[in-house]
């Protein structure tokens, strides 16, 4: 009985100093190893529920660890980065900052090889709501029209266009602007042009979606011109009225003329009855401008300045002492056949003016330049007066015997 149990204890002793060798053997010839693996690429789960939630990652746009195995070397010697998986779990978040811890695991986990560290643990997260607003859309201009030509009033399709994107890119969006090219312009045109999102600083803004994305615009081109203004009247007078002394201030106004006008070379008041004139010495017109063509200043005024003035006839008389005979030809002697003959003018002018006139202001004279010896029948001429007219002479003509000095 106690060679059996001697036998046992023997055994297991022997079993115990088995084990302790081929630990130390195994200890000496395939010992732990750790390995840090840098640059492990940690993959976004869930992002789904961010999808949902309407929210978008502004940072990170990656996330790299740096990872940490240990494992005995015969397993580390098959072991590879690659083996390695990170992910940090993106559901359950709101807007704004957040830090998330990083899980790290093996695809492997039969082999004896562990995770012993890795850095950082978690990550600070910016998340930030999808949001949208309408904006309007701006025109701006780059280059210079050719002389003498220039823009009308811009329209432009649409008007105003939604954008959406995070809300902190969306908070910097200060415009929404489409550019057109003036350069060498001299005709009327509409563009499809695409429209910028910029920001406060004039820099575009990125990863803001455009609905839609172009803008139709629409440019006018005029040809910028001066031109005369003739006044137009419609019905007369009574018969010893005029009016006199006419005005137009400016008399030249610019306007702006689409290439489809040619030929235009004054500007036109619309008609006024003359009549209506006689209750002021003072008026504005407007100008009956044909299409296609308007005024450069929206505000431009058109004023007449006029005098209304009562119109007087007077009859004078005067005999053939009272004319001047002039260039009388050389040796010849100038004599009326009708002897005392009486002469009747008759005179028109304005006001008082015109009864103040005398014969000797007329300045009465008969030329004879290139006549010879004969009879004749001679008119009397007259020296012009300002707004004095002579209306009738009786007799129109003089009957003159030119004969050689004896």
């Amino acid at each position: 009985m106690k060679m059996r149990k001697s036998n046992v204890t023997a055994k297991v002793l022997t079993l115990v100093i088995a084990i302790f060798l081929w630990s130390y053997v195994m200890s000496e010839t395939n010992p732990d190893q750790t390995q840090e693996y840098r640059n492990i690429t940690v993959n976004y789960s869930n992002t789904a529920a961010l999808d949902r939630q309407g929210l978008v990652i502004m940072e990170p746009e990656e996330v790299k660890i740096n990872v940490r195995v240990s494992g005995k070397r015969s397993d580390m010697t098959k072991f590879s980065a690659s083996s390695i998986y990170a992910e940090v779990d993106l559901s359950g978040y709101n807007e704004g900052q957040v830090k998330i811890p990083v899980t790290v695991g093996l695809l492997d986990q039969s082999s004896g090889i562990r995770v012993v560290n890795h850095e950082p643990k978690e990550v600070l997260f910016s998340f930030d709501k999808i949001v949208s607003r309408e904006i309007p859309v701006s025109i701006e201009y780059q280059g210079e029209l050719p002389e003498n030509y220039i823009q009308g009033t811009v329209s432009s399709r649409p008007q105003s266009i939604l954008i959406s994107g995070p809300r902190t890119w969306i908070n910097e969006v200060e415009k929404a602007q489409g550019i057109i090219n003036l350069e060498d312009k001299t005709e009327s045109f509409t563009i499809s042009t695409p429209i910028k999102i910029l920001n406060g600083s004039g820099e575009e803004v990125r990863g803001v979606s455009k609905d839609p994305g172009f803008v139709d615009v629409t440019l006018p081109i005029y040809r910028a011109v001066e031109l005369p203004v003739e006044l137009v009247t419609v019905n007369e007078l009574p018969d010893n009225y005029a009016i006199t002394d006419i005005e137009i201030s400016p008399e030249m106004v610019a306007v702006k003329v689409d290439n489809t006008v040619t030929g235009l070379t004054e500007l036109k008041t619309v008609e006024i009855d003359i009549n209506s004139m006689l209750e002021a010495e003072s008026m504005e017109v407007e100008l009956d401008l044909p299409e296609g063509v308007s005024l450069l200043d929206e505000n431009q005024k058109i004023t007449i300045d006029y005098i209304i003035r009562e119109v007087v006839t007077s009859t004078l008389e005067f005999s053939f002492e009272d004319i001047e005979l002039i260039n009388i030809p050389e040796g010849m002697e100038i004599n009326p056949v009708l002897q005392q003959q009486t002469f009747t003018l008759q005179l028109t002018g304005y006001d008082a003016e015109t009864e103040e006139i005398t014969i000797e202001d007329l300045n009465l004279y008969m030329d004879f330049e290139g006549y010879e010896a004969g009879e004749y029948e001679i008119e009397v001429l007259w020296e012009e007066i300002e707004d004095i007219s002579v209306v009738s002479v009786e007799p129109p003509v003089v009957l003159i015997n030119i004969t050689e000095e004896e």
